[in-house]
């Protein structure tokens, strides 16, 4: 088994993958990508955009896709998706709700971050759009302690990978530049103590505690 994984650390959709190759507990060799070249994620995948996953010679990208090819292809390790219909219904609900509704501030909040002086008036906007989003998962984690299920699954991963841009704890945040200034200026509001636990709990599952 060989796995390269062509990574971008400040990305959330490269967390993603980073998350779910933790949990799994697959090592890999990480190819740290220079967001002003993707000259060699281009010549790996045919496009430009990451992470991109390299295992024995077959290319996967697209975060989703990564994940769904890491558990057809690794059947021994813990599984993000469900044989149950109904259960993979509900993983699914969730991801198409990070792209949306947690999607929307982070996208805002990213483009502060890359358009030179920070706004805070945006970034306060943002950080007060994804308290309003992480209603529905503070209410599931009212008694319960992931997503779906009595497990860590994809949904966890997909909303988590999202949600921690506004929850870095201080120790997190200095790990890249970029996630500092997102510990300085993206807050989740108040009200989110379950969403902020459920937070650390899927990292301690990942090994990136």
């Amino acid at each position: 088994m060989a796995l390269t994984l062509f990574h971008l650390p400040p990305s959330p959709n490269n967390l993603k993958v980073a998350l779910a190759l933790g949990f799994k507990r697959l090592p890999f060799e990480e190819l740290l990508v220079d967001r002003a070249d993707r000259s060699a994620v281009v010549e790996a995948s045919g496009q430009p955009l990451t992470p991109v996953l390299v295992h024995d010679g077959h290319v996967v990208y697209d975060s989703s896709a990564i994940l769904r090819y890491l558990d057809a292809n690794f059947r021994d390790t813990p599984p993000l998706f469900s044989p149950d219909r109904t259960e993979l219904k509900d993983i699914e609900g969730w991801e198409r709700y990070h792209w949306t509704a947690l999607g929307r501030p982070l996208s805002l909040a990213f483009a502060q971050a890359f358009g030179g002086d920070p706004d805070p008036k945006a970034f306060a906007q943002a950080s007060t759009l994804l308290t309003e989003a992480t209603e529905r998962v503070e209410l599931r984690l009212a008694e319960h302690d992931w997503l779906v299920g009595d497990r860590l699954t994809a949904a966890d991963l997909f909303c988590a990978a999202f949600t921690t841009f506004a929850a870095f704890t201080p120790e997190r945040a200095q790990r890249h530049p970029l996630w500092q200034l997102f510990h300085e200026h993206y807050r989740l509001g108040q009200g989110r103590d379950r969403t902020r636990a459920w937070l650390e709990r899927v990292f301690e599952a990942c090994g990136q505690a």
